[in-house]
């Protein structure tokens, strides 16, 4: 690669350098499988998110303020994209808020976190069962969750709701993964 940083490379393709687009698509092309392969997405789902994931970086890179954190900016976009194709693909609605883009091609922070939540959200729902009605009362309780209230709405022992929670939670992480949280 003939470009030592990413600024001087999206300097380049700015100007129409088409070495400098191939050495930039190079250069994070194993970032961006990376995030695609631990959604597990079909091969040709898969395929078309490595490629919106580019376009939108093309279509976005004179707007990008902060050169410096391309890779970051990559690894979002790459798992928003694998997160709209997943739900594409399952058949679970996606707002068109839920994926709106900043001028600069990121998300605002409202966005992100709601993103986040219909993540956890869709999460969730592939958990199922007491672990789901746990977390779900966890979740939406206000500030530090309420053992004594949790355990009498959901008929559980106050002593083993953090034990369960825990249990809950390491099956919820692998899901959570799944989705490119």
């Amino acid at each position: 690669m003939r470009f030592e940083n990413d600024q001087t490379l999206i300097h380049a393709c700015l100007k129409g350098d088409q070495f400098a687009w191939t050495d930039l698509v190079e250069r994070y092309r194993r970032l961006v499988w990376s995030v695609i392969r631990q959604t597990k997405l079909r091969p040709e789902d898969a395929e078309d998110v490595f490629q919106q994931v580019f376009l939108s970086l093309l279509r976005s890179l004179q707007d990008l303020r902060e050169t410096d954190r391309l890779a970051a900016w990559l690894l979002t976009t790459t798992r928003r994209a694998c997160w709209r194709a997943s739900s594409k693909s399952s058949g679970a609605p996606v707002s068109l808020e839920s994926t709106a883009l900043l001028a600069d091609g990121t998300q605002s922070d409202a966005t992100e976190v709601e993103l986040d939540k219909q993540l956890v959200r869709d999460a969730l729902e592939q958990l199922g069962g007491k672990c789901r009605e746990l977390l779900e009362a966890l979740f939406s309780a206000a500030g530090e969750p309420s053992y004594p209230e949790i355990g009498e709405r959901l008929g559980m022992r106050v002593g083993s709701i953090g034990p369960t929670r825990q249990r809950c939670l390491e099956k919820l992480t692998p899901i959570l993964h799944g989705l490119g949280f």
